[in-house]
């Protein structure tokens, strides 16, 4: 058999624990089957002719065997070991019949004794389980009634990579291409929804691999490094776009290059409007352009994406500052819609003794436009980066690479609960960046209006507040003096509303951000609306893009006099690129606890180099080898027609299809 699914009648206690973990929620150990339900202390012989007929059946509760993934989750955390699943798996999918929109218990189950025998689609006469007893548990009510399983939504019915993805990539897909080496048509899929691949595939936070059913028992896919691995082998970002059903007379200005605002016009493009994108600064892409380091996110990727968006008849106005070379009212006059993504680039400060009295204290985004910019720009000494988030690492890195002789990160909670990315936070280490864990400054100190040192103080964490987060406070008595010549303050962002004319109608909030409306992103002017960073605070890249594509269904909306409900239920399929991509009809799934592979990463004397990109990528051979350690979740749940078959019999079955 392709794989077995074994149960010890001595050992299952009937706890249902498998039952409840199950990722596809494939076991329903309560609802009763054949000709009334069997009690724990009957018995009943087996329906199967053969050999073990005269064999007790026990078992034969429902199991929805076109969801189950062979996953193992049920039989690792099975507390008393009674499940077993043998062998390695070979499935085989069959012709789309569209998504599971039934609740388990209602149908689309089949009773375990069904599956002991062939069926027209499991070519053979081997039956499953070979006689192996089974336990039934005694339950009056269905567990699964009082859970909402799939719910209604179609959104649900994603694998939970792609519904974790704020844009929604088809994450499956994608990365079982690379696992059949079709690395340009991968390529096309992760672009499909995504305006960046080549930016996410660098620098995502890779939300779907927090969700990722592969780390229930081993670890996550390393989605994200395959995405860049795509990027890489998959040649030019090609995008079979149609052309728009319509080109709109109505022009839009963005205010902002960031990627809200590429995103917001790349899908605005598609849809048949005329955009024009105004920008401070001297280079397109905002924080992902002035913000991320070269050696992080080379400007050659970050350039394929944004030359992808204007080839699409965006045009970019650069140097331009709102505020300085345009007004909001200008454009007001001058466009039929307006939205705002101007970021959150307004350095938060610590608030401490002397923190403005010196020149060598710098808010660190300040210093990574210098260094991102600015190949000429040097440090010395030591210098003391304060934070613990992406920001602070990259500053850190950056003053490395800058000259600095040394650099320490001080952080006021433990590393394990810096928002950083764990491989941001192991590249700084091997570096050789010091990192002082529950450490908050409280002084800088200097002569003459020049940084000498900064004072700290030691901070214990206490029991974790209503959210569930550890507050740090002082401990007394453990003041010392670290002695540094630059101090980097990367402790957030905030919105810089400066721009704004006086007496506008667009409403500022008391942090600094802008006030819209939550369904529609309207601000209090007719026609301009905002996105992003300045309407919510920082967040990353993949949330900015998904906030650039809300924008521009509000403004078609909008344009279009469409009513506002419609934002969040606007469909993109007219935009769809390409959503027919099929994968090879059979995929193999390794069952055993596998590795995941770690990205390689350069030796640390590339610390002193700018632009030598850090992470040095996968082989094809790593690739491939992570890739097929996807479950493919996204075939159990759009899919119900998954079958396990005999590996002999696949050609039958290819012909049955």
């Amino acid at each position: 058999m392709a794989y077995r699914f074994l149960v010890n009648e001595n050992t299952c206690i009937n706890c249902g624990i498998c039952m409840d973990l199950c990722p596809v929620r494939c076991l329903d150990m309560s609802r009763p089957s054949g000709e009334g339900e069997i009690g724990s202390q009957q018995e009943r012989l087996s329906p199967i002719p053969g050999p073990w007929a005269d064999r007790a059946w026990m078992m034969l509760g429902p199991v929805q065997v076109a969801a189950c993934i062979g996953c193992q989750v049920c039989a690792q955390e099975c507390p008393t070991n009674a499940i077993t699943i043998e062998e390695h798996s070979q499935v085989a999918t069959y012709a789309h019949r569209g998504p599971i929109t039934y609740l388990p218990q209602e149908e689309g189950w089949q009773t375990l004794d069904a599956y002991t025998r062939a069926t027209p689609e499991e070519p053979g006469e081997t039956p499953w389980g070979e006689g192996h007893s089974w336990h039934v548990a005694e339950r009056k009510e269905t567990w699964q009634s009082s859970r909402s399983w799939l719910g209604e939504r179609k959104e649900d019915l994603r694998a939970p990579c792609q519904a974790a993805c704020p844009v929604g990539t088809n994450v499956g897909l994608y990365v079982s291409l690379i696992a059949e080496g079709r690395y340009s048509e991968a390529l096309e899929v992760a672009a499909e929804p995504n305006p960046f691949p080549c930016i996410c595939g660098r620098v995502c936070t890779a939300p779907c691999e927090d969700v990722c059913r592969r780390g229930e028992f081993d670890a996550p896919i390393a989605i994200r490094d395959l995405k860049r691995f795509a990027t890489d082998h998959g040649g030019a970002v090609r995008r079979v776009i149609k052309p728009p059903k319509k080109h709109y007379a109505e022009k839009v200005a963005i205010v902002g290059a960031g990627p809200t605002g590429l995103s917001a016009a790349y899908y605005l493009a598609r849809r048949g409007y005329s955009v024009t994108i105004f920008d401070a600064m001297p280079v397109a892409g905002g924080m992902m352009a002035i913000g991320i380091p070269d050696y992080r996110l080379p400007r050659t990727e970050l350039q394929r994406d944004i030359t992808a968006i204007t080839e699409l008849g965006v045009e970019l106005r650069l140097n331009t500052a709102i505020g300085r070379d345009i007004t909001l009212d200008e454009l007001q006059a001058g466009y039929a819609s307006v939205i705002l993504a101007v970021g959150a680039q307004r350095s938060q400060q610590l608030g401490i003794p002397g923190e403005a009295s010196f020149l060598e204290v710098i808010p660190a985004t300040t210093f990574l436009k210098d260094f991102n910019l600015d190949a000429t720009t040097k440090l010395t000494g030591t210098v003391a980066v304060v934070g613990g988030g992406s920001t602070a690492l990259d500053a850190a890195r950056s003053a490395l690479r800058a000259g600095a002789d040394s650099v320490h990160i001080l952080y006021r909670r433990s590393r394990a609960e810096m928002p950083a990315q764990t491989e941001e936070i192991r590249a700084a280490l091997e570096e050789g960046i010091e990192l002082h864990e529950l450490t908050t400054p409280v002084q800088a100190l200097g002569v003459d209006n020049h940084l000498q040192s900064i004072r700290c103080i030691k901070m214990q964490l206490t029991s974790p507040d209503e959210k569930g987060r550890r507050r740090p406070v002082p401990i007394p008595d453990t003041e010392y003096e670290l002695p540094i010549s630059t101090l980097l303050i990367a402790i957030g962002e905030a919105p810089d509303p400066s721009f704004l004319p006086s007496g506008t109608s667009v409403q500022v909030a008391p942090w600094g951000g802008l006030l819209i409306n939550k369904t529609t992103l309207a601000t209090g002017a007719p026609g301009v609306f905002a996105a992003g960073d300045v309407t919510y605070g920082p967040k990353t890249i993949i949330d900015a893009a998904a906030h650039g594509r809300l924008a521009a269904r509000s403004v078609h909306a909008y344009l279009r006099k469409l009513p506002p409900l419609s934002v969040h239920e606007m469909p993109d399929d007219d935009l769809q690129i390409n959503s027919t991509l099929p994968s090879e009809g059979f995929i193999n799934l390794d069952l055993r606890s596998t590795p995941r592979v770690e990205m390689p990463l350069s030796e640390s004397a590339a610390a002193r180099n700018r632009s030598l990109e850090f992470a040095k990528g996968f082989t094809e051979e790593q690739a491939r080898h992570e890739a097929s350690r996807c479950l493919r979740c996204d075939l159990a749940t759009l899919c119900p027609t998954i079958h396990v078959i005999q590996p002999e019999n696949i050609k039958r079955a290819q012909a049955v299809r």
